[in-house]
């Protein structure tokens, strides 16, 4: 069903098990031998006793004295001289006894007489005296006799084994004590206390100073890494990351935003003062596009190239994306405009284009670029703005469908773009479509368009007044346009509207005014936006409720929401084994974030070892989530951690 993982011992438990196997192995070995000398040496000298006693009786035979005869030989079997007898004449018994109380077992025609007959299990010496036969004999199963006593030395063997195993338990311990102190801090996260270690041999002190130099060298690569992201691009950093080697390709959008007159700001304004202006722009224009899943190319003087990719945007049109982050971005360099001093004679406007097509990620012979005809398209767009005064937005007529709603195109003119021979038809808009009205023509899919803060207040404080109205076929239609909202505000006031409104939802569905599938799409809307230092314990507590929720959809998303913000393992650990497999899977992901143990192992296997497919699935998505989250967070631990080590054993291998 799925691949098991052999789980490496500790170095103390293997060093002592080894020994004590061998140990074990060699004194059973000795002990046998010796016990078996001994048992041989045993049973000779009782047959030798056997025969002695038997012709020391043999008068009592031949004066019939068989009551005596009985006595003597019964004080003997009790003295284990003998283990049993008879005498027999002319085929009958005159005195007998075994230990199994069977006279058929030993009453047989004796034939070999004056020597003693044996087998692996007894022995006996028969006697004929005119015509009385006296038969004695002695067990000795070989054995039984070695079981017997090993079983009456147990408690000697048994202190032995126990003292010895004590004191290299203990020896081992101390001399390893180093390495056995590295192993736990390695499959930690608490790495830096590697230097706190005393070593007490060379070669823990070997291990420990390789151990130092691949932490600092892992330290080094995490510097460096996150000096890369601030220097290299976000378009060349994500496709670097994605693993796929240059040259590939896939389609995007690519855009361009340059400012308006900006060789005259260089040439006229103190650079001081056009940094802190640009850097002001550029910190804005930055966050604007990430909220819209843009990619950042190139800053070229003042100019912004970004493109939104296809595959990472499914269920939306990247031209629409584009369109809508260039209008935010237009918008925001009319609030910095508006921010100038009077005396600044100057604009800040924006000038942008998009095209949309096949781009080509290539490697250079020092570094990665991007090539595509998207890339000269948007260049020769942006060269036909020519109007100083508006910010005014060009795209190919192909890409109207997808920007209607959104904008107001004010010109449509055929032109042959430089370099190219067909002419196309160009579009110019200045003008866009506000968040108010779209709710007024309920253009819901649209939402997905308006991502600013000013954009999410507004819907927030809309949902509220429908969660009130009992409007819930169209809450259902915003919350999943909604769902492409994946990024946190920095706005606090949005977060306490958000808090406001899941108050009203809560109230709502729970008076049966709105349905389960809203309070569930709003819970997941909550966890997308509101950052951790927004946060508040009123809002904890209102979803802590939902926990116990009869709705599945519901429980699960509260769970994620909950574990996002560090509720604490301990109050939703139960949940890890709900008959409810998406609930399970959840609880998991987030317990695990917190805490490694077999509980966490156990809630996994059973889902990974489920008869129901859907329980299994459930099971590999939370596996992979476990695994993604500390292999980013710390590809170490990853490797050391021994729980993470036994879930990489249970990964599905993957198909060529």
């Amino acid at each position: 069903m799925f691949v098991k993982n052999k789980k490496n011992k500790s170095i103390v438990f293997l060093i002592v098990f080894t020994f004590w196997v061998g140990y074990i192995s060699v004194g059973l070995t000795e002990f046998y031998a010796n016990i078996s000398k001994l048992t041989d040496a045993q049973m000779n000298e009782r047959k030798n006793e056997l025969v002695y006693l038997q012709e020391s009786f043999i008068p009592l035979v031949i004066e019939e004295n068989y009551s005596l005869l009985t006595d003597r030989l019964n004080s003997a079997r009790q003295l284990q001289f003998l283990d049993f007898f008879i005498v027999q004449r002319n085929g009958e018994v005159l005195t007998w006894y075994n230990n199994f109380d069977n006279l058929d077992g030993i009453n047989v025609d004796y034939k070999k007489f004056n020597a003693v007959v044996e087998n692996d299990h007894l022995a006996l010496r028969t006697v004929k005296i005119g015509d009385t036969k006296f038969t004695v004999g002695i067990f000795q199963d070989k054995a039984k006799y070695i079981r017997a006593m090993a079983w009456m030395m147990k408690g000697p063997i048994l202190r032995e084994i126990l003292l010895v195993t004590i004191l290299l338990s203990v020896v081992v311990y101390i001399y390893l004590k180093d390495i056995i102190d590295l192993s736990k801090i390695l499959a930690s996260r608490s790495r830096e206390k590697i230097a706190e270690i005393k070593t007490n041999s060379k070669e823990a002190e070997t291990i420990l100073q390789a151990s130092m130099g691949l932490e600092g060298e892992r330290v080094r690569l995490e510097k460096l890494s996150e000096v890369y992201s601030e220097t290299v691009g976000p378009a060349i950093l994500h496709e670097l990351k994605s693993g796929k080697e240059a040259p590939y390709n896939f389609e995007a959008t690519m855009c361009r935003v340059d400012l308006n007159g900006y060789t005259q700001m260089f040439l006229e304004k103190d650079n001081t003062y056009l940094i802190t202006i640009l850097n002001q722009y550029f910190a804005r224009a930055r966050e604007v596009i990430q909220r819209y899943d843009g990619l950042i190319y190139q800053f070229v003087g003042d100019e912004i190239v970004f493109h939104f990719k296809d595959d990472m945007t499914p269920g939306l049109s990247t031209e629409s994306l584009a369109a809508a982050c260039i209008r935010d971005l237009f918008y925001e360099a009319t609030v910095i405009e508006n921010g100038l001093p009077e005396e600044a004679n100057y604009y800040f406007k924006l000038k942008g284009s998009f095209a949309h097509g096949v781009m080509r990620f290539i490697k250079l012979d020092e570094g990665h670029a991007m090539s595509g005809l998207p890339l000269i398209e948007s260049v020769r767009l942006l060269s036909l703005v020519d109007d100083k005064s508006h910010q005014v937005l060009t795209f190919f007529q192909d890409a109207s469908q997808n920007t209607e709603g959104l904008l107001f195109v004010f010109d449509r003119k055929v032109n042959q773009l430089k370099g190219f021979k067909e002419e196309s038809m160009i579009c110019r808009a200045r003008d866009f479509n506000s968040i108010e009205w779209i709710f007024e023509s309920a253009m819901w899919d649209r939402l997905s368009y308006f991502r600013a803060d000013a954009h999410m207040l507004f819907t927030l404080k809309k949902l509220r007044l429908m969660a009130i109205t009992r409007r819930d076929d169209d809450l259902v239609k915003i919350l999943h346009a909604l769902r492409f909202h994946k990024f946190e505000t920095t706005l606090e006031e949005i977060s306490k509207e958000a808090e406001t409104t899941f108050h009203s939802f809560f109230t709502a569905e729970q008076e049966k005014l709105l349905s389960t599938k809203v309070l569930s799409a709003y819970v997941s809307l909550i966890g997308r936006i509101i950052p951790k230092e927004h946060w508040t314990k009123t809002l904890e507590d209102q979803l802590a409720k939902l926990l116990d929720h009869d709705d599945y959809r519901v429980q699960a998303n509260t769970i994620v929401v909950l574990g996002k913000y560090g509720y604490p393992a301990r109050k939703i650990w139960e949940n890890m084994f709900s008959k409810n497999n998406r609930v399970a899977a959840d609880t998991i992901v987030e317990v695990a974030k917190q805490q490694l143990n077999a509980d966490v192992w156990d809630a996994l296997h059973r889902l990974l070892s489920s008869t129901q497919a859907s329980h299994r699935s459930s099971g590999d998505f939370a596996l992979e989530s476990i695994l993604k989250y500390y292999g980013e967070l710390d590809p170490v631990y990853l490797k050391t951690n021994p729980f993470l080590i036994k879930m990489q054993g249970l990964r599905k291998p993957k198909a060529a």
